[in-house]
């Protein structure tokens, strides 16, 4: 029987990696079949290419690597972008990454951990990264220069030029994860209590009705008002037999009342009273005596003496 043909052998499985974690756990057989010719990309998050053989290279936003098996290794591409390398290499292992000034050689055995970019303007950075244990040699693919990295050693290639080669002061590789923010729930503030007026203290309050003119006379409220009573003594003076009283009415004419010797006269005052209506005046009742009769001339002299010994 002939034998069945079989597809191409995967070499690793491409994850979506998180943000927000590098080194978020990738379970095997969940990723994408990744195999020998395989061009990806990442879009606005980083993505993760798990190898089979061991390691990881990340793949940076906005950047594309391509993949390809070679006789004791990977060939490794990309472009303007960046990515990262974390794997290790056996002996006798060579892989070559390639960019587009550049033959970058990984020669094994050695523990590789840095990250590569290129910008759009052929600037090519290396950073070594934790764990780096292995320099990385770089040889220009248009010219003769080479140039070989220490294990720690951050560089920069500008214009992918090995002859004006220069420490790295930069950033390389996949920009900082931006951390994510959480809004927390505001917590409830307890109603604040309305401070207690003091004895004889008002307390305004303010509100936004407009104040109202001033309320009518409600029932039950009392308005006082007091009538003092009008007293007077008709005692006559010592040695004086005669008083006389002058009384001002003013729908009368001016009219004096003339009256004899009068006994002392005795007045009976009504309490007055207070109510929510003006209390009337308080009636005054006079007791008097009978008056004797006398003549004209002892009227008139008691009229005259009143009223120079008042």
């Amino acid at each position: 029987m002939p034998a069945m043909a079989q597809g191409p052998v995967p070499l690793g499985e491409l994850f979506p990696s998180d943000a927000g974690n590098q080194k978020a756990l990738l379970v095997a057989g969940t990723g994408m079949d990744v195999v020998s010719g395989s061009e990806l990309s990442a879009g606005i998050a980083p993505a993760t290419l798990k190898l089979f053989r061991g390691g990881q290279v990340r793949i940076c936003p906005h950047s594309g690597l391509s993949v390809s098996a070679s006789n004791n290794g990977l060939m490794l591409a990309t472009g303007a972008g960046a990515v990262e390398i974390d794997y290790e290499l056996g002996a006798q292992a060579v892989d070559v990454l390639i960019t587009p000034d550049f033959n970058v050689t990984l020669v094994g055995p050695g523990t590789y951990h840095f990250a590569l970019g290129v910008s759009k303007k052929g600037d090519t950075c290396v950073k070594p990264m934790a764990g780096n244990a292995a320099g990385i040699a770089f040889s220009e693919l248009l010219g003769t220069g080479t140039y070989k990295t220490g294990v720690d050693e951050m560089t920069l290639f500008p214009a992918g030029k090995t002859d004006g080669h220069k420490t790295l002061t930069s950033e390389c590789g996949c920009p900082p994860a931006v951390p994510v923010m959480r809004a927390e729930a505001p917590t409830p503030q307890p109603a604040k209590e309305k401070p207690a007026a003091a004895p004889g203290e008002r307390v305004l309050v303010a509100s936004p009705q407009p104040p109202s003119s001033a309320p009518a006379d409600q029932s039950g409220q009392v308005h006082v008002q007091v009538d003092a009573p009008f007293v007077f003594s008709a005692k006559p003076a010592i040695n004086q037999p005669y008083a006389a009283a002058r009384l001002q009415v003013s729908s009368l004419p001016n009219v004096f009342f003339v009256q004899e010797e009068v006994d002392p006269v005795v007045l009976k005052q009504k309490t007055p009273e207070v109510s929510p209506k003006a209390a009337p005046e308080p009636t005054v009742v006079a007791e008097q005596p009978k008056k004797e009769k006398k003549g004209f001339f002892g009227r008139v002299k008691g009229f005259f003496g009143s009223m120079f010994h008042r």
